[in-house]
């Protein structure tokens, strides 16, 4: 009988921590679709990290072989995240060609194995800007920015976002780059 009593309270004690992370579960879908995925109060949308965000430690080779880390996030730096074959990246990339921030910039390309070609030419559109990492799917980097859509695109200072967005007219005045005319 011990035995059973036992076993039916071990059960129990199971069956109740399932619930409890089932509904911590379902509490935190609901809270990140009432408020868009990161919640309100940014010019980004949903996927973009929220101004205040630390950047967290990271290391992330560039095209000319030389390491960016935080550290290199000392002063204005403005931080763009690219996809190969992304619409609304070559929209952004195309945007800032034509209308280079004035602080420094820094791209990280998440690069396409399958179409080597196309990495290399957005790498090589983005380089006119400043530097360029090209990283693969869920690389480090992207969790220190809390990078989960493309494009994305954070002006930092001192390694905190102080501004996102996806547009550049998100937040103009914070970056210096004029905002598109209405």
């Amino acid at each position: 009988m011990i035995l059973l009593t036992t076993a039916v309270v071990l059960l129990a004690l199971v069956v109740a921590v399932h619930l409890l992370f089932t509904f911590a579960l379902v509490t935190r879908v609901r809270q990140m679709s009432a408020h868009g995925g990161h919640g309100a109060g940014h010019a980004g949308g949903p996927q973009v990290p929220r101004p205040g965000t630390v950047v967290r430690p990271f290391a992330v080779t560039d095209t000319g072989g030389a390491t960016i880390t935080e550290a290199d996030l000392d002063g204005p730096v403005q931080v763009g995240f690219f996809q190969v074959g992304c619409g609304p990246c070559r929209m952004l990339s195309d945007a800032l060609a034509a209308a280079p921030p004035q602080a420094r910039f820094v791209s990280v390309v998440q690069g396409d194995p399958e179409a080597p070609d196309a990495t290399e030419r957005l790498a090589g559109k983005l380089g006119a800007l400043g530097r360029v990492a090209v990283v693969g799917v869920d690389d480090p980097v992207l969790t220190a920015f809390e990078v989960v859509a493309f494009p994305t695109l954070l002006h930092t200072h001192r390694g905190v976002v102080t501004a996102s967005g996806i547009r550049l007219d998100d937040f103009a005045p914070a970056t210096g780059v004029p905002a598109k005319a209405a």
